[in-house]
């Protein structure tokens, strides 16, 4: 049996105020649709965890397990895995004159996810249309099947809707949980680490986010970005260190901080106005010597 299937359309669609285009269960990975997909989405999620992008708007979103998500026609995307167990999607494309209206009542045309009440009904839903679809391959669609398509296609987003309808605030208040706890982790592992070679990518990998979202996220949400931050950090220890000890060589302090000397030097010039040796001087001048860079 196909993990995915297009479906042949009726000949009249107007008898079918909703029927699916495509779909399909299996494994994802890597898809760019810089078009979009010519009809609706639904997203499923049943193991795994994936990040999808609207390449409209740049918004990055990340499903997880027993996560529903809406998505309109012909809008740019694209979507990959994040977690090493696979990111396992079940996904329906629909149309009919009452499309938009669902998707709307689902979506909000550019969907929050959320976890709906009734998720293995909803998973199943899919798993029923997918195999009537297969099973008519070999011959064309009849008229009894058709039918069947669309009543179980119904069946599905009045389940999504009535799920988002009782629990679209709280979805949305679960999504900016997260997004909250996965910001305070990586202020830890900052705070913690900061004396180590760190890389953005290393810390937006471990909170779950590409490191454009998660840039952009941070950002949202201290003002300045993971770098910055980083930076800031190491510079404040920097200059703690020359309060401290107004013997302790430049090179020693960099290396200290995870930073390159030549580097450290250029950058602390440039957030304090002065080299790290001026620095020591204004800081103990009562210190005989040549202050070092």
């Amino acid at each position: 049996m196909l993990p995915f299937s297009l479906i042949e359309m009726p000949r009249n669609l107007d008898r079918f105020p909703l029927f699916p285009y495509s779909v399909g269960r299996h494994i994802q990975y890597h898809h760019v649709r810089p078009t979009g997909f010519p009809s609706n989405q639904i997203f499923l999620i049943r193991s795994g965890i994936g990040l999808f992008r609207d390449l409209e708007s740049g918004t990055e979103i990340t499903l997880e397990p027993g996560m529903a998500f809406a998505f309109p026609q012909d809008r740019g995307h694209e979507y990959h895995p994040l977690s090493h167990e696979p990111w396992h999607v079940a996904f329906i494309g629909y149309h009919g004159s009452q499309a938009h209206h669902f998707l709307g009542d689902i979506g909000r045309q550019t969907s929050i996810p959320f976890r709906p009440d009734r998720f293995e009904e909803c998973w199943k839903a899919i798993g029923q249309i997918w195999q009537t679809v297969n099973t008519q391959t070999a011959n064309r669609q009849d008229e009894q099947s058709m039918q069947e398509l669309s009543v179980t296609l119904y069946r599905l987003l009045l389940m999504l809707r009535q799920s988002e309808s009782h629990h679209g605030v709280v979805g949305r208040q679960e999504f900016e949980t997260v997004r909250n706890d996965a910001l305070q982790k990586a202020i830890g592992l900052i705070n913690e680490h900061f004396t180590e070679p760190l890389l953005i990518s290393n810390l937006a990998g471990a909170v779950g986010y590409s490191v454009q979202h998660f840039q952009r996220l941070f950002l949202q949400e201290y003002g300045v970005t993971p770098h910055q931050y980083l930076q800031n950090l190491r510079l404040q220890r920097a200059v703690q260190m020359i309060m401290e000890d107004a013997e302790i060589p430049v090179q020693d302090i960099a290396l200290h901080l995870g930073m390159e000397t030549n580097y450290f030097i250029r950058v602390f010039r440039k957030t304090y106005g002065c080299t790290p040796g001026v620095m020591r001087r204004r800081l103990h001048p009562s210190e005989g010597g040549t202050p070092q860079a």
